[in-house]
């Protein structure tokens, strides 16, 4: 059973080696499987509560493509281990991308 949401979110996670992008559906539950890994919604507080994941825990902090101020200021509260793998998601893939580069920035090697 995998919600309306799930299958709406474009997923992506990149490996520390190469940083190469990680998007099929396989390769993210292959990632998920990783210990301590962590899925990271990047989508504003609106949209969350209009349609939220509802298949796996996960953490929550906005990214927007010019301000993502509320992800660089709770990032290691929320994820505190920089070597798990961090699945970002959001409705386009943008934002998760804006995300990913600010991560990255901060020392996390699985994005």
């Amino acid at each position: 059973n995998h919600s309306v949401a799930q299958k709406n979110i474009t997923q992506q996670v990149y490996k520390s080696n190469n940083m190469a992008s990680i998007n099929t559906p396989e390769e993210v539950m292959a990632a998920e499987q990783e210990p301590g890994a962590v899925f990271l919604d990047v989508r504003g507080e609106d949209e969350v509560k209009a349609e939220s994941l509802q298949s796996r825990p996960y953490k929550q902090a906005k990214c927007s493509l010019d301000d993502c101020s509320e992800l660089m200021s709770k990032a290691e509260t929320l994820m505190s281990d920089k070597n798990a793998p961090v699945i970002i998601f959001c409705r386009s893939g943008r934002r998760a991308g804006k995300a990913k580069e600010v991560l990255v920035q901060k020392g996390y090697k699985k994005v």
